[in-house]
């Protein structure tokens, strides 16, 4: 049944409860410390009975001799009332006792019981009680009431924001969530749910634009290999010369489309890298004996120099570190040199100058340059890497050599 209350009311009954209970619990300490204080002079009254009676043995049998004549006093051995203030006849019980509409205290000392009339000290702790219980109920109808239209006015703003969110339909990644509130906890929800849109919008127009590109970059590759196909079906089979040709092409083709392929798959397995701390010059010479062993040796010949240690991920930084001396191989000219710090790598080759208008563009998706032969996506995936590692890759190129360097803040 509480399942299907209205949010507004389960907050109302939730938050109720709770204040009745704490409420109660503090009445009930202080109603029982005006109850200790209110009895206190019963008992202290009580805890000499000597003073209310004195019991005297004689030839004639018990003499009684009453001190006070506002106690009640009867001698329970011989069933006998001695002296009966408020009229109330043989009491054989002791403690609290209510007889009629009045309140006694009695107690019993040797078979004699001695009491008094203590329904004033009574009434004062009922009235307290019940005015107790009456504060607590107008306390919970108080506290519900409020509640109730607090909570309906901040669930009427989420329902509002819950109403324009349905209005997005799903398919629309521009619009934005926009209404007034005074809630400050709704206004952060509306603001982080208006950057996740943006971060789903940058993302979307990304994939669109990416899936775009690679459909073009794709498209030349698989084209030249159903071009060659053909080829093969019509002269390959009897002209050597067109068969050599074309198994060359198609073997270029498939190499391209799997570099295409491979890259891509780079970028997607970064996501789940973890970081370690990592001895730069030995990982990269590991790097080089690995990745470059098999190339021409002059054309790779790479000193390092410095020491240091950055803490990241070894196969995300082997794999920026991979395309970047890549690039110096191809695109640089020797003598090639790798400079390391703490948190700081970079790549030195000695070839032609970047021109300053270019280098903002070398990091974009499928960028060559004019002697380029690759797909242009290397140098975007380093740098795609780098970011997802907390990563930045600096270019610094003059006239006599060129700097790519990986710093990590």
């Amino acid at each position: 049944m509480v399942k299907n209350l209205k949010l507004t009311t389960k907050l109302a009954l939730v938050n109720t409860f709770a204040t009745v209970i704490l409420v109660s619990f503090v009445l009930g300490l202080t109603y029982l410390y005006f109850y200790k204080l209110a009895m206190r002079p019963v008992l202290e009254d009580f805890s000499n009975p000597g003073r209310f009676v004195t019991v005297v043995s004689t030839p004639f049998g018990k003499q009684y001799i009453v001190l006070r004549w506002d106690v009640y006093v009867a001698d329970l051995e011989e069933r006998v009332v001695v002296n009966d203030p408020y009229g109330i006849g043989l009491v054989e019980e002791t403690g609290l006792k209510k007889i009629g509409n009045r309140y006694f205290y009695m107690m019993s000392v040797q078979n004699v019981i001695v009491g008094k009339e203590i329904t004033a000290v009574i009434r004062f702790l009922e009235n307290i009680r019940k005015l107790f219980i009456l504060a607590i109920l107008l306390l919970a109808i108080g506290v519900a009431v409020f509640t109730y239209f607090l909570t309906r006015k901040n669930v009427k703003e989420l329902k509002e924001f819950i109403a324009q969110i349905e209005l997005l339909g799903g398919t629309d990644v521009t619009k934005r969530v926009e209404m007034a509130t005074t809630t400050y906890e709704l206004k952060e929800l509306v603001q982080k749910f208006n950057e996740l849109m943006e971060r789903i919008e940058r993302s979307y127009k990304a994939q669109e634009a990416f899936v775009s590109a690679v459909s073009h970059e794709l498209r030349t590759p698989v084209a030249t290999l159903v071009g060659y196909v053909n080829m093969l079906k019509r002269w390959g089979m009897n002209n050597e010369n067109v068969l050599r040709e074309s198994v060359q092409a198609i073997e270029e083709s498939s190499k391209e489309i799997k570099e295409i392929i491979e890259n891509m798959l780079l970028i997607a397995r970064v996501e789940t890298l973890t970081e370690e701390n990592i001895e730069l010059k030995s990982f990269c010479y590991e790097l080089l004996q690995q990745k470059f062993r098999n190339r021409n040796h002059e054309s790779t010949d790479v000193e390092i120099r410095g020491e240091g240690v950055m803490k990241t991920n070894r196969e995300g930084l082997g794999i920026i570190l991979t395309i970047l001396l890549d690039n110096a191989f191809n695109h640089g000219a020797p003598p090639y040199l790798i400079e390391i710090k703490n948190n700081e790598i970079a790549v030195v080759n000695h070839g032609e100058k970047i021109p300053e208008e270019v280098i903002p563009k070398i990091f974009e998706r499928f960028f060559k340059g004019e002697k380029s032969t690759g797909t242009g996506l290397g140098l975007y995936i380093a740098n795609e890497i780098a970011k997802k590692l907390g990563l930045k890759i600096q270019v610094d190129s003059t006239e006599e050599r060129t700097i790519f360097k990986i710093v990590k803040d």
